[in-house]
């Protein structure tokens, strides 16, 4: 099993984070004391010009990647939204020719940390960010989404929790203007973070209403002008995801109760959702009340309608889809 994260990476990421972007590519850096900074932080007023559905910060973070000579990329962001937020969670994109890229794991594949068929999972121990509002624990109850998603009749994929091995591991945040190591797991929670993060990495305003946000990271390689190709080595159709990094929104209040808050179980099947490949479901409505309404209810609506803490028909279809026949 080897890591493939390059020496150059790590060089370039910290390159990035004290210099070198023009005020049109990079507006800010975050300054509060939780020792966090994105690696990048796009200017937002030009995202018109890579289209709606891309998002300028994933574009940068991509050209620090290519520099970097990495092997990987991020692919998108897909984030799910507070229901009183007026506005239905979305999926944005770091490539203009690839908007609907679907990606998927390769069984056993030695690019990342690779345990066999299995898909690992972490929460990360560093600045205690697993405790939702500084004092609910949620490792438990992100591992519970797990034990969900094992338990499914038509499940063939293995997943198996990893230890913290006590490292930085975001690909996309500086830990004190430091980046960290991505490979330490294939899904990495990193924790309830300031509200301010999301404001600066997902726009202006996303502190208000993205409860939780995935990212995907896949496979494949930069040429010299900064293209990525990505790669699909067991030729089935769908790019190989590399990681995937979740974050949930530290501004709101959650509860382990279901009652009082954003149930924090709720959103992290959703979100774990979007860690095993699955997308939004469901069509949005507002009705004359002003109201978000979705059709048909499942985990993987587009924002929270309320505790939901099993599967409905929608997802156990989309998991099986993705997951029945693993690892072939």
């Amino acid at each position: 099993m080897k890591k493939t994260l390059p020496a150059l990476f790590a060089a370039a990421l910290v390159f990035s984070a004290c210099d070198s972007q023009s005020p049109s590519e990079v507006q800010t850096r975050a300054s509060d004391d939780s020792g966090l900074s994105p690696v990048v932080v796009a200017d937002f007023s030009s995202a018109s010009k890579n289209g709606d559905d891309v998002s300028p910060f994933l574009v940068a973070v991509n050209e620090q990647l290519a520099a970097a000579g990495a092997n990987f990329a991020v692919a998108k962001a897909e984030y799910v939204t507070s229901p009183d937020g007026g506005e239905a969670g979305q999926t944005v994109f770091a490539f203009n020719r690839t908007l609907r890229l679907s990606s998927k794991w390769v069984p056993n594949d030695d690019r990342r940390l690779a345990d066999g068929d299995n898909i690992t999972y972490m929460s990360s121990q560093l600045l205690g960010l697993n405790f939702a509002n500084g004092s609910i624990d949620s490792e438990p109850i992100v591992d519970a989404t797990f034990g969900t998603y094992g338990s499914t009749a038509c499940n063939a994929l293995p997943l198996v929790k990893r230890p913290d091995p006590g490292v930085w591991p975001s690909a996309i945040l500086a830990l004190n203007g430091s980046p960290g190591d991505p490979f330490v797991a294939d899904i990495v929670t990193l924790g309830f973070l300031p509200g301010s993060i999301f404001d600066l990495v997902l726009g202006p305003g996303a502190s208000n209403n993205v409860l939780g946000v995935t990212f995907t990271y896949i496979f494949g390689s930069f040429d010299g002008g900064g293209n990525f190709t990505p790669s699909d080595v067991d030729n089935n159709g769908r790019t190989d995801t590399a990681l995937k990094e979740v974050w949930y929104n530290d501004a709101f209040a959650w509860t382990d109760t279901g009652v009082g808050g954003i149930d924090i179980e709720t959103v992290a099947l959703h979100e774990n959702g979007h860690a095993l490949e699955m997308g939004h479901f469901g069509k949005v409505a507002v009705t004359g009340n002003g109201k978000l309404h979705v059709s048909p209810r499942a985990v993987m609506n587009a924002f929270i309608l309320g505790v939901q803490r099993d599967l409905l028909g929608t997802d156990n279809a989309s998991y099986c889809g993705n997951f029945a026949s693993w690892p072939n």
